[in-house]
This record gives C-alpha cells, structure tokens and sequence, in this order.
C-alpha cells in the first residue's frame, strides 16, 4: 500500500506465550528498545535478517527503502555496515547455502521495482558485506512483493514476485549460470488469488506459499511449480478482527512442523497470528507499544533449516508510529525452548 512520510527501525525486545485459542481482543503490546535508521533513509519497507554461522551476535539485518532507493546492512547494535543504491528496491528475503560457483554461500533476494527485475546477493560471511551476484537479467515485468523459496521435494531455490494491480505472483528458479552469476529461469507458473498482494512468504517445510491479499484476506497455495494454481484462502478479512490491508506476512518455525504465521493487519494497526498446522486457527493478537498502520515482518531462522531449537529467533517488523508520525521498523527476540515469540512492529 502507497504509504508517505519517513520510515525507520526499532528494536524490541518481547516474549508472547499462546498457549491456547486467544479471543481477538486480547493483544499482547511491545515496546520498542532502539532505532536503527541509517543517514539518507526515507521509507525503510521490508527487512531480512541474516544469522552469522558461528556467531550470532554478528548478525545482520538487511533493509529495503524504495524512496531512498537504497538497501541497509545493519549491525544488531544499529550501527550502519553497507549502504547500496539500488532502484525502488521491494521485498528482501534470505537464504542459506545456495549451491553457487562451486560451493555454498549465503543470499538474499529481492524485487527491485525501478527495473522490474529480480536481484540477487552473496553474503560475504567474514566481512557481512553484500556482494550483487545476479546477471541483471531476471526480468518480471511490473513487479510488488517478493519472496524466496526452497523445496523440501529438491533443494530448488525459487523467488515469487507479481504486478500491485490484479496481482498474478508468478515463480521463478534461481540456478548458477556457470558463469559467475544467477539466472533466473521462468516464470514457471502463477497463482492469482485476485486484487493487490504485496505480502508473501513460503514455507521450506511444508512446500506451502502464503500471500496476503490487501482487501481480502490470506491464501495458501502450494510453492511447488508443479503445484497448480487452486489456492484456499484461511483467513478472511472480518474474521477475528483481521482488517485491510493485510500487508506482511512470515511464519515463525517450530519442531514437528508446528509453529505459527503472523500476518499485519494494518487496518487495525496489529499483527494476528495463527497455527502454521491445519486448520490453520486463529490463536491471537498483538501490537507494539506508540505505533499504527503496522507493515512489514520477519523472522529470523536457524541456518540448520528453519527450525530454531538452539537460536534465538528474531521478527521484525514495521508501522507508523503514532506520536510522531514518523515510520520504524522494530525487531523482537525470544528462546524457543520456552515457546515464546519475538515481534517487532
């Protein structure tokens, strides 16, 4: 959704136990702990954050501002690593041990929708600098939202993207070139759910994609390309207090493919939450302390798969916040063991 004014970061730190069906109206509230918005932001849109492999306080979370025209590379103390000119860069995402030139690197992806293409970077892992690798040919057309995909089935590493109007979110693979670079082979195929869809992720697991669907609700289809294109819609806007727009959208991975899908619902200015296991129900609400029109969230997975039994996970997300009138992201942290969240707004 167009949004005006100036968007930042904020960190936070939150737990939010469920154990069981919460009624709509009873809403966990975050705090925010610390603002990370780099010189020259402007509207900071979505975020992925990147788990170092043996040490996770050097992690970093990777920020798209599309009015700015720049990516971010924050440290978790907020300091600004890499900044990168990039054109309206969209949705951010990321994954680990991409077979690439021979060996295994890290990347994160996103729609670019200054080019209308797809663009890909290696994560250097001493420096946790981002390197382009792409072969600035991975072209979409008009392209909104993004996400990243591997296949339980294959190892097949994919990126969903589609037009803001009618949205059709068409798929493609991702593969080494053999010539230095990624390519991107497709579109493979399209599910349309109807209307604007910005939001989306998918689930390494389940082979399942997620996608908000602004003024409707959230659909689940299959992530496979040779999944079809029949979707189920498993949350409806009106239902438990899910409002328009539905905007961003991730699932926080837990053993035995438990786990939940959090969605921003923006017309309320709070996140829901629901079981990633079918029937998909409706287990809370949340929302971050001073803040309003919530966006974008993430969490951060183990690199060993999605699961996160020893880490800490990480969300982060994003609103407007009230008071000021000015944007932030938040990041939210917790144990797994103890089965608690961490959002941010």
């Amino acid at each position: 959704m167009p949004r005006s004014g100036v968007f930042g970061l904020t960190l936070v730190l939150v737990s939010l136990a469920l154990p069981g069906p919460r009624p709509a109206h009873a809403q966990a509230v975050i705090s925010a702990v610390r603002p990370l918005a780099a010189t020259g932001f402007q509207d900071e849109d979505d975020m992925c954050i990147w788990l170092h492999p043996t040490n996770l306080a050097l992690s970093t979370i990777v920020v798209s501002d599309k009015a700015a025209d720049k990516l971010f590379v924050y440290d978790l103390q907020g300091a600004t690593l890499q900044t990168i000119a990039s054109s309206q860069p969209g949705n951010i995402d990321v994954r680990y041990n991409f077979r690439f030139g021979g060996q295994l690197v890290d990347i994160v992806a996103f729609n670019e929708r200054g080019t209308s293409k797809i663009c890909v970077y290696e994560v250097d892992r001493v420096t946790r600098l981002l390197t382009r690798i792409d072969n600035d040919a991975i072209a979409t057309g008009n392209n909104y939202g993004f996400t990243l995909y591997r296949s339980p089935l294959t190892g097949k590493v994919y990126g969903f993207t589609g037009p803001e109007s009618n949205t059709a979110v068409k798929q493609w693979e991702l593969v080494d070139d053999g010539a230095g670079h990624v390519a991107g082979v497709g579109p493979l195929r399209q599910v349309q759910p109807g209307g604007v869809v910005e939001g989306m992720v998918a689930d390494d697991e389940t082979g399942m994609l997620f996608v908000s669907q602004e003024a409707g609700g959230i659909w689940k289809y299959s992530a496979e390309p040779t999944g079809g294109t029949a979707g189920v819609k498993i949350a409806a806007v009106g239902q438990d207090g899910l409002t328009a727009d539905v905007e961003g959208i991730t699932i926080y991975y837990a053993a035995g493919l438990s786990g939940y899908i959090i969605a921003s619902s923006q017309g309320s200015s709070t996140f829901k939450v629901y079981d990633r296991k079918l029937p998909h129900t409706f287990r809370g609400t949340f929302t971050v302390s001073g803040t309003s029109s919530t966006d974008g969230c993430t969490p951060a997975r183990s690199r060993n798969h999605w699961a996160s039994a020893r880490g800490r996970p990480v969300t982060i997300a994003r609103g407007r916040r009230a008071a000021s009138r000015s944007n932030k992201e938040v990041l939210g942290m917790s144990i797994s063991r103890s089965r608690r969240f961490m959002y941010s707004d």
